[in-house]
């Protein structure tokens, strides 16, 4: 190993916005020479040529990003781009990524390719696997080592554990002989899902007793908002979404407005907050310090404003509007970085859409866009359709169409047991043509008819009219029926 005073700097290229980030506290910024296109901390790696990009837009509505993930995934196929010629350009000695979740971000098998346009190049593949809070601090010390400075990821993590021990001795103070607040940490909106991993672990740190999660546990899909009765303090912070994002995504869903949420115990009593889920609650970095610390600060009321992160990187939930309507407000969209053209030709439009089998272009990467039109909605409700999650399927139905439904699995009983189990056929190839619209609200339509013709592998043919309609021009598109056309 060879000391701070000797170190053998090396070209690193972090695929991981966390890694990123870690490099960066361990002193090591000037050695990055590449990024993936999620790394925005700290404001000096954005400077980086990017060397990724997401197969599915970032800025569609959380429901339809879970469909098309979800289809992308069981397809086989990777849910990030690698610009390879962009890599090879850039001739690092490291490349770090991780192999955790292939839907989060890059993966060890992912950048193969890319390394095999290296040649003789040595490169190093570090790869990190973050489970819980042990993990996420074994990750500086691997990073550290890959860096060639094994002390000052020491150095870091002993700051790292300090600040977490007096946030435990603080909280300790305040809880001694009392109850601990159930918490509930909200990771992804449509459909509702809950957190673990090193979270249930923050919050443990923060005072809390963490429910619909549990260390080193992966974020499962909740049944309902019953799940959260029981929680003192709800946390919505979704997977890679600002507050200004999460804003967005809860009024398309109109998520607040539900009587079954505004009725919920924690929302009733003040206790529901909105937190910056990209940069703390999902970032295996050292940000989990500063999580704690919000945790800390959101279960006990003597202790907000403490650490600094009330009105910053977390709100109430009654002070989300005036938060994000401040003059200084970032957008709530993500730009969707290109690479440098001095790294390489950006790879065709193809490339960048999440298809349903043999349909194109269902989710174009870039289009800066909260609600998608009539005809991407009927895509993504099928990609659901054609994985057998019918869950995910159900929720793209309007209102007045999931009561007639019952519930998704009636739902997709009926779905299988009449002639539309064509739809579920994973050979089948489903074209759309051009949405019809229909009456006008505003100077703009609120209803399509958006028709759907299925072939599948063994010749069968079915032809089916989705109707759709929104109930306002910012409300999203939504199924209201299903019709056999002819």
């Amino acid at each position: 190993m060879q000391h701070d005073g000797a170190i053998q700097e090396r070209r690193v290229i972090s695929l991981l916005s966390a890694t990123t980030e870690i490099v960066s506290r361990l002193g090591m910024a000037h050695c990055l020479v590449g990024r993936s296109h999620g790394c925005d901390d700290p404001a000096l790696a954005t400077t980086l040529p990017v060397v990724t990009a997401p197969k599915v837009d970032p800025n569609a509505s959380s429901a339809l990003i879970d469909a098309a993930v979800r289809m992308q995934a069981a397809s086989g196929g990777p849910v990030y781009h690698i610009y390879n010629g962009s890599v090879k350009a850039l001739q690092p000695d490291v490349i770090i990524t991780q192999d955790q979740c292939r839907i989060c971000a890059v993966t060890k098998d992912d950048v193969q390719d890319a390394i095999g346009l290296l040649g003789e190049n040595k490169t190093q593949v570090v790869t990190v696997e973050p489970k819980t809070l042990t993990d996420v601090l074994g990750d500086v010390m691997t990073v550290a080592e890959a860096c060639g400075v094994p002390e000052r990821g020491t150095r870091l993590v002993n700051l790292m554990k300090s600040k977490m021990d007096t946030v435990q001795s603080t909280v300790a103070e305040l809880t001694l002989g009392t109850c601990r607040p159930k918490v509930a940490h909200i990771e992804w909106i449509a459909p509702l899902m809950g957190s673990g991993y090193w979270i249930a672990e923050c919050v443990d740190i923060g005072g809390g007793d963490m429910i619909c999660g549990k260390v080193g546990g992966n974020s499962a899909v909740l049944e309902g908002l019953e799940r959260l009765q029981e929680a003192d303090v709800i946390i919505l912070a979704p997977c890679g979404f600002s507050i200004e994002r999460t804003q967005v995504e809860l009024n398309a869903t109109d998520f607040l407005a539900n009587p079954a949420f505004a009725g919920l115990p924690a929302v009733c009593n003040g206790r529901c907050f909105v937190a910056d889920g990209n940069k703390y609650f999902n970032r295996s970095s050292c940000g989990v310090v500063e999580t704690a610390e919000m945790v800390a600060e959101m279960c006990h009321a003597e202790l907000i404003g403490l650490w600094g992160h009330h009105g910053e990187r977390f709100v109430n939930l009654k002070e989300l509007d005036r938060f994000c309507k401040r003059t200084d407000a970032p957008p709530p969209t993500k730009a969707v970085p290109g690479p440098e053209a001095s790294h390489g030709p950006q790879p065709s439009a193809e490339k960048f859409s999440c298809a349903i089998p043999d349909a194109n272009e269902v989710f174009p990467v870039g289009a800066e866009r909260m609600v998608l039109g009539p005809e991407d909605v009927v895509k993504a409700q099928l990609a659901a359709l054609q994985m057998s999650d019918f869950p995910t399927a159900f929720e793209f139905n309007s209102e007045q169409n999931k009561a007639r439904l019952s519930d998704s699995s009636k739902f997709g009983s009926i779905v299988k047991g009449t002639s539309f189990n064509i739809l579920l056929d994973r050979s089948a190839i489903i074209t759309t043509a051009a949405p019809v619209l229909g009456d006008q609200l505003g100077g703009e339509s609120n209803s399509a008819s958006v028709r759907v013709d299925a072939v599948s592998q063994d010749g069968k043919r079915g032809t089916f009219l989705f109707d759709v309609g929104k109930t306002s021009g910012k409300a999203p598109w939504q199924t209201e029926g299903v019709r056999v056309g002819c």
